[in-house]
């Protein structure tokens, strides 16, 4: 081992005399002198420290107790980063070993911006706050930086995103404001065509009279256009997402049935979506709640709060506006926005001076931040636009934003938030919360102690890592008392690095899973491999599931089935002169089974599905020198047949019906 330093210590000589002679060596993207390391225990760490104490290396810090994982710095001017690594990835307890990079901010110059060719979007001090009307440049929500990067509309795997504005109505005839339909539905025909439940809901749903006619109502087509009023378009305003579909639900009302009815809408219209694979229903990612009951208390509401988790369980964050009056929402309550569900994020107004507003509530536990609500400008009536102020036009603000987020995901977000819905949906909270500019009137009376800032957020999402895998579930098929391999390929999308861990449900033993964890830096993959032991286990279906898990990111769920068979008489040749032949195979429309020969007996042709089930039986006694059987078959798939003679299995094998 000491030899080895020592040669490892004599080949960098010539590169340290180079770099001291002044030869130019690009500038590194790491931290030179450091390493992360990943380790199967912890006792290998101390083996390491006294085997390259030569090298001063030591731990300086602990970066994940639970996967082993350290970071190490030793004397740069000893060695270089390349070849220390290098000598660590041969040690034994070495899981992965690699440069801690540097980061840079995704910063955007000025002239960077996206500005919008709308009328009067120099008047929309929320999106871009220059000091107009006397506000206090900067504080807006950083919306022209985060066009750079994305206006929205449809997501990396083409879904269109579709916001739910629940209020009084809408006009959905505003020229500036582009509205989702149900194309599945034919409108005014008294028939519920899409068998949704909602008769005629074309144009969305209206809970107050319980049909399709979404009432006009200035209040709910003001919000709608903070959250997506086109942008761009050379008129009126711009939304924070320019290219959003609206979907209205008139339910804001001081009834809570209507509230729930609207709530429940806006989970079956989303529901369907996932449910059909997009052919039906809307790809909602979020609803909006301007209204509210003053110093209501949760625990009478448990109904409408269900709502919340209900919709938050399919990936749906719903944002709600707090109480417009200088309370302490911690200590006299409200609702929505005092809820403890953690699918919603609760919204207080601030003011062009970024303040919190003299007419808005605020709470520590309660609220969780704060978004642009006074004189906001946006759509009204009859193609008109007009200010409004209050927490019910601070909340658009953030339901906007979500949907931009939504548009800036990349491929492997969008395919964990379809797979695991309910923890992306609470990722993509959590990035708004940890992105907003921090205010000192609300430090300590919100959650997160700011205001929103969307270009943030999205810088989050985009530098977090990400996980995605090459299959979307496992299945092998194999004979009794065998083994067989399959591979999972596991990517890291995303900018940051990934420590994650597999778990395999109930632990079935005949499932082994190796490595069962590791580190995963940015755009790099690591292949997993799986193996299938049939030995000691009966014919038929096993199935089971891969949990891939890990901080920031979304747990990544992979159905695993394993089909056993008998494997016995597989030769077509089962005697002198006698031969059983299936064909042709692959099928279309039937299969002939053809025995030729002096067989006699008991014949039984059985034939299953993937699940084992058995789906054809012919039994007869055999006499004759040639018999022949056709099948159909029920449906597309994979089936296993058996021939047996007198009980003696004489062939199985595979079909496939296409």
């Amino acid at each position: 081992m000491k030899i080895k330093k020592l040669i490892v210590l004599f080949l960098i000589l010539p590169f340290v005399f180079a770099k001291v002679n002044g030869q130019q060596i690009p500038e590194p993207n790491y931290h030179e002198g450091q390493c992360l390391v990943q380790l199967q225990n912890k006792n290998a760490l101390d083996r390491l420290l006294t085997d390259y104490s030569a090298y001063g290396i030591y731990k300086s810090q602990t970066v994940s107790e639970r996967f082993h994982i350290y970071l190490l710095e030793f004397d740069s001017r000893a060695t270089t980063n390349r070849l220390m690594i290098k000598a660590l990835k041969q040690e034994h307890g070495v899981v992965n070993v690699q440069n801690n990079h540097t980061l840079i901010l995704r910063s955007l110059k000025e002239e960077d911006e996206i500005i919008p060719d709308d009328s009067l979007f120099n008047l929309q001090w929320a999106l871009k706050n220059t000091g107009q009307n006397g506000g206090k440049p900067g504080a807006d929500i950083d919306a022209t930086d985060a066009w750079e990067i994305t206006t929205g509309g449809l997501t990396a795997l083409g879904d269109t995103i579709v916001v739910a504005i629940v209020d009084g109505g809408s006009d959905i005839y505003h020229e500036d404001l582009s509205f989702w339909k149900n194309r599945a539905e034919i409108p005014n025909n008294n028939i519920d065509d899409d068998s949704n439940g909602y008769v005629d809901d074309y144009d969305g749903w209206n809970a107050y009279d319980h049909n399709g006619t979404i009432p006009f109502n200035n209040h709910g087509t003001h919000v709608g256009g903070i959250a997506a009023a086109i942008g761009n378009n050379g008129i009126g305003v711009s939304g924070v997402n320019w290219n959003a579909k609206i979907l209205p639900v008139a339910g804001s009302s001081t009834s809570e049935a209507t509230v729930v009815e609207a709530l429940s809408y806006v989970y079956v219209v989303r529901e369907t979506y996932d449910q059909t694979n997009g052919q039906k229903g809307a790809f909602v990612v979020a609803d909006n709640c301007s209204f509210g009951v003053d110093k209501g208390q949760p625990e009478d509401y448990p109904i409408w709060e269900a709502m919340y988790d209900s919709l938050g369980k399919l990936g749906v964050l719903s944002c709600a506006a707090t109480a417009n009056r200088a309370w302490d929402i911690d200590s006299v309550g409200d609702v929505p926005t005092a809820f403890t569900t953690d699918y919603m994020i609760a919204v207080t107004n601030t003011t062009n001076l970024d303040k919190l507003y003299s007419f808005a509530g605020w709470g520590d536990t309660t609220i969780d931040l704060g978004a642009p609500g006074k004189l906001i400008l946006s759509t009204l009536i009859g193609n008109k636009y007009g200010y409004k102020s209050g927490t019910s036009m601070a909340t658009p603000q953030v339901t906007g934003a979500v949907a931009l987020m939504m548009g800036a995901a990349d491929s492997g977000f969008v395919a964990g938030y379809k797979n695991n819905p309910a923890d992306a949906a609470l990722q993509i909270k959590n990035y708004i919360l940890e992105g907003v500019d921090t205010l000192p009137t609300l430090e300590g009376k919100t959650v997160s102690g700011g205001r929103l800032n969307v270009f943030n957020s999205i810088n989050l999402l985009l530098d977090a890592p990400s996980l995605s895998t090459d299959k979307d579930s496992i299945y092998v098929e194999l004979p009794m008392n065998s083994t067989i391999s399959d591979y999972l390929i596991i990517s890291n999308t995303g900018g940051d690095t990934i420590f994650y861990s597999i778990a395999v449900d109930n632990d079935p033993e005949w499932l082994s899973v190796s490595p069962v964890g590791g580190v995963l830096p940015s755009q790099q993959a690591d292949t997993v491999f799986l193996t299938f032991d049939s030995n000691n286990q009966d014919t038929g279906v096993y199935e089971t599931a891969l949990s891939i898990s890990g901080d920031n990111i979304v747990t990544r769920t992979i159905p695993v089935k394993m089909f056993v068979y008998n494997n016995v008489g597989v030769d077509d040749h089962v005697g002198r002169d006698q031969k059983i032949t299936v064909y042709p195979n692959p099928f279309h429309s039937f299969v002939t089974i053809n025995i030729v020969g002096d067989l006699k007996g008991d014949l039984s042709i059985d034939i299953y599905d993937q699940t084992g089930k058995r789906v054809y039986n012919k039994s007869i006694v055999l006499g004759a020198e040639k018999s022949r059987f056709i099948w159909t078959g029920t449906h597309p798939g994979f089936y296993y047949y058996r021939i047996s003679v007198n009980g003696n299995v004489l062939k199985t094998g595979k079909l496939i019906r296409f």
